[in-house]
C-alpha cells in the first residue's frame, strides 16, 4: 500500500509542477526562429577578398560563378504571424509614423497579420496570389487585397510600399523592382537575407532554401537595388535571421515610359 501511496503522491507532484512550470513558461518573452548556420564551418563564408564583389547587370549584380536556382517552390504564408521580418514592418510603420506617410501597400502580405499589427491606423493594401488574397478578403472584408500582377495597367497607389523576402522568390526580379517603381510610392522598404550571414554553404549557390531563386550578399544587393531606387539606409535589421533590409526613394528623373533595364 505504501508503494502504491508512493506512486500517486509522486503523480500528484509532477502534475503540480508540470503546471507550474506551463504558466511561467507562458511568462517568458517569445521567442523568434533563429539561423544558426549549419554544422560545418569550413566553406561556409566567402573568402575576405570575396566580400564585396558585384557581378554584371545581366546577373543580377550577383557575383560572377553564382549558381541560381531554377524552379521556385511557393511558400506558404497564410498562416504565419510575426514570427519572421517582425523589425521590417516595424521600421515601416517608424518610417510613416516620421514622413506622415498615409497609404501602405504590402507586396507578398502573406496572412496579412504583420500589415494588420502596424498598419491598422492607415489605408492598406495588400498584394499577393489569387488563392491568398481570396482567404484574407474573408478575414478583413474592410481591406483591399489585390492579386500580384506585376504588368497590369491599372496598379494601386501608396505612400508606402512594403516588400518583405519576396525578392528573392521571384525568376525575374527585375519585375518587382519596375512594379515598384510605376507605383511611385515615396518610400519603400524591401527585405532579402543576407547570403553571408546564412553560413549555409551558398556563397556561389544555388540557395539552400528551394524557395528562393537567389540569395544577395549586401554589396550585390545594393548595387542592384540602386539600378532602380535611391537607397536611403540599408542595414541588417535581424542577424539571427540573416535579413537585411533597405529603405529605399523613387528618383526624380525616373520616367515610367523608360524603365531601367
Amino acid at each position: 500500500m505504501r508503494s502504491a501511496q508512493r506512486i500517486v503522491w509522486f503523480s500528484i507532484m509532477e502534475t503540480s509542477i508540470n503546471r507550474v512550470l506551463r504558466d511561467f513558461r507562458k511568462l517568458l518573452p517569445k521567442s523568434r526562429p533563429t539561423l544558426w548556420g549549419g554544422t560545418p564551418v569550413l566553406g561556409s563564408f566567402p573568402a575576405y577578398a570575396e566580400l564585396h564583389v558585384i557581378g554584371s547587370r545581366a546577373n543580377y549584380f550577383i557575383h560572377d560563378g553564382y549558381k541560381h536556382g531554377v524552379e521556385p517552390q511557393y511558400y506558404k504564408d497564410a498562416t504565419n504571424s510575426d514570427e519572421w521580418q517582425d523589425e521590417v514592418y516595424r521600421f515601416a510603420k517608424e518610417i510613416a509614423d516620421r514622413h506622415e506617410l498615409r497609404s501602405v501597400l504590402d507586396i507578398g502580405c502573406g496572412s496579412g497579420f504583420k500589415l494588420m499589427k502596424y498598419f491598422r491606423d492607415r489605408t492598406t493594401t495588400g498584394v499577393d496570389v489569387p488563392e491568398t488574397c481570396a482567404n484574407l478578403r474573408q478575414r478583413y472584408p474592410d481591406r483591399r487585397w489585390t492579386p500580384c500582377d506585376f504588368h497590369a495597367s491599372d496598379i494601386p497607389k501608396a505612400d508606402l510600399v512594403i516588400a518583405s523576402d519576396v525578392i528573392e522568390h521571384l525568376v525575374d526580379p527585375d519585375e518587382l523592382l519596375r512594379y515598384i517603381v510605376r507605383i511611385d510610392p515615396r518610400y519603400v522598404v524591401i527585405s532579402t537575407p543576407d547570403r553571408n550571414l546564412l553560413r549555409y554553404k551558398v556563397h556561389n549557390g544555388p540557395p539552400s532554401n528551394r524557395a528562393h531563386i537567389r540569395e544577395w550578399s549586401m554589396a550585390e544587393l545594393h548595387a542592384y537595388i540602386s539600378h532602380f531606387l535611391d537607397i536611403v539606409d540599408h542595414f541588417i535589421s535581424a542577424a539571427p535571421q540573416a535579413t537585411q533590409c533597405v529603405l529605399a526613394r523613387p528618383r526624380a528623373t525616373h520616367d515610367n515610359c523608360n524603365l531601367p533595364s
